[in-house]
């Protein structure tokens, strides 16, 4: 991220208050939630907004997909989604009950790039594979 792009001041702000290591990882889960959206036909534009103080990826097409949210989970860079959907159980059922996946809400970052894309395609088009 850089004053050049449009990401807004609030999300420039909230990585700039995290530590610089969690922050690059964090930055670097962003740019593939935004690259998972453009690859995704029926998904849309994204809306980029604070959740609880924290990077927030919203689907702005209706019943699409579910809140991706970037932070921290005990310390170390997280990408969570709603414990209210099935998202983390189905990757444990994909990739087995790992350490990297924590309670019904998140994924801890820094490793299998593989479950990471899996959980933003999933949270991305959470409704919508509902309906289907």
């Amino acid at each position: 991220m850089s004053a050049k792009d449009d990401t807004p001041i609030e999300i420039v702000t909230a990585f700039g208050a995290l530590p610089s290591d969690i922050a690059a990882i964090l930055r670097s889960a962003r740019q593939r939630i935004f690259e998972a959206a453009a690859g995704l036909a029926d998904v849309g534009p994204l809306t980029e907004t604070l959740k609880w103080g924290e990077p927030a990826y919203l689907t702005e097409r209706p019943k699409t997909g579910t809140t991706i949210r970037l932070g921290q989970i005990g310390g170390r860079a997280a990408v969570m989604v709603p414990c209210s959907t099935t998202i983390i159980e189905d990757a444990r059922a994909i990739f087995g009950d790992v350490p990297e996946l924590s309670g019904k809400r998140g994924l801890i970052l820094g490793g299998d790039t593989q479950m990471l894309d899996h959980i933003i395609h999933a949270a991305l088009t959470y409704h919508s594979r509902k309906r289907r």
